[in-house]
């Protein structure tokens, strides 16, 4: 895997020393060549970067590229999608890191606050032949692969859980969100990307409503590790994942989604995607369903006692 980055001081990957990182001039790169693109795009201010070469966590090679700025001027995910968009080919699986940035966001644009301290990891790859039906399955790889990443001794050794859809919680406390888009086209995925946020450092001040009540961070958890150490958790897990999911299918995700998950068997209550702090505050808008949760089905609807058709989409409260 190769890492490119403006901040070599402020990212110490696991195993790398300041002698081996190699300086480039950004502005010497043709247009053509496959870095310069998305450098440009992700970086625009940084003319020069460093470069090294490290094997790809979790070996296999499974990740290309690495790309860590200091500051995003907007959103990565965002960037990326405009990019693919644009026609840029991917080398393999492209994962970038901004140290902090302005304009990132979750599901429907709601605002993602950014600290120093914490990852922001974005990621684009070209499935190969992937069925457009499993799709939805891309929830979930990101979501089982941070809950398995802090599993891990090397980040804590904690017992995290998902709140559907993709929420992250440390005993009841959001500790990372995940986005996830696709394109598809003849009934084949064409790409996916993913966005993490997970607070490792630092618990931002986030105003508290019914779907995010409380935050926290590793670090909040008693957990040291620094921003390298948990991108590269974080990243071997989901390239576990994704190898899992390609030789056993969905089947592979679904399990340890339900598994992990903290409202089965719970009451809940779940609103319009548009319903904002509204929700559960005395506002206009009134919960599209409510009720415990028996079961998360195939497609990760939602099951509730009583009621006859599965919830497919929304923001969830948890009422117990």
């Amino acid at each position: 895997m190769l890492i490119l980055t403006d901040c070599p001081d402020d990212f110490a990957w696991p195993g790398l020393s300041a002698g081996d990182w190699a300086r480039g001039q950004t502005r010497a790169r043709p247009e053509t060549d496959a870095d310069a693109a998305p450098w440009r795009a992700l970086a625009p201010d940084s003319e020069i970067w460093w470069s090294a070469e490290v094997p790809s966590p979790e070996g296999a090679g499974f990740w290309r590229r690495l790309i860590v700025v200091r500051e995003a001027p907007a959103s990565q995910f965002d960037a990326l999608r405009r990019l693919c968009g644009d026609g840029w080919a991917l080398p393999g699986p492209v994962a970038t890191v901004a140290l902090t940035g302005r304009g990132f966001h979750g599901h429907r644009g709601r605002v993602w606050q950014t600290a120093p301290g914490n990852l922001h990891l974005c990621a684009a790859l070209a499935p190969d032949g992937m069925p457009a039906r499993e799709a939805l399955a891309l929830v979930a790889w990101p979501a089982v692969a941070v809950v398995e990443a802090l599993r891990s001794v090397a980040l804590g050794g904690l017992r995290p859980g998902i709140k559907w859809v993709n929420d992250i919680l440390l005993d009841g406390r959001k500790v990372a969100g995940v986005l996830t888009a696709s394109q598809s086209q003849d009934e084949r995925v064409t790409l996916a990307l993913l966005g993490i946020g997970l607070n490792v450092r630092v618990a931002p001040a986030v105003p508290a409503d019914a779907f995010v009540p409380r935050v926290t961070s590793l670090a909040a958890q008693g957990v040291t590790a620094d921003v390298a150490g948990a991108c590269a958790g974080v990243l071997a897990a989901l390239a576990r994942g994704w190898a899992d999911w390609r030789a056993r299918g969905q089947a592979a995700l679904l399990a340890p989604y339900r598994e992990a998950s903290v409202i089965v068997g719970r009451r809940v209550a779940v609103w319009d995607e548009d319903a904002g702090a509204r929700a559960g505050g005395g506002g206009p808008t009134a919960p599209l369903a409510e009720g415990v949760v028996e079961a998360i089905e195939d497609d990760l609807r939602l099951r509730l006692r009583g009621r006859a058709e599965p919830v497919a989409r929304g923001r969830l409260a948890l009422l117990d």
